[in-house]
């Protein structure tokens, strides 16, 4: 009787984890898409960021290197 009843335990725990299995499965899923696409959007406006300083910088040094072509040599 003892035997029974702990293969009647084994059983429903069996059942208990596969239907938390079920139910917590496609949240979990959604949870790491979702965190998936926070962070994907985070690298996109940070990729876009450092582009732009170098953009920024690049124009600076052209101006500066158009200035430089205007001052005349003396020697």
């Amino acid at each position: 009787m003892e035997t029974l009843r702990e293969e009647e335990v084994l059983q429903l725990e069996e059942e208990l984890l596969r239907r938390l299995e079920e139910r917590f499965t496609p949240l979990i899923q959604q949870a790491a898409a979702d965190a998936a696409k926070v962070v994907m959007h985070q690298l996109r406006l940070d990729l876009m960021s450092h582009i732009s300083r170098h953009e920024d910088t690049i124009r600076r040094l052209k101006r500066s290197e158009s200035a430089l072509n205007h001052i005349p040599h003396t020697r």
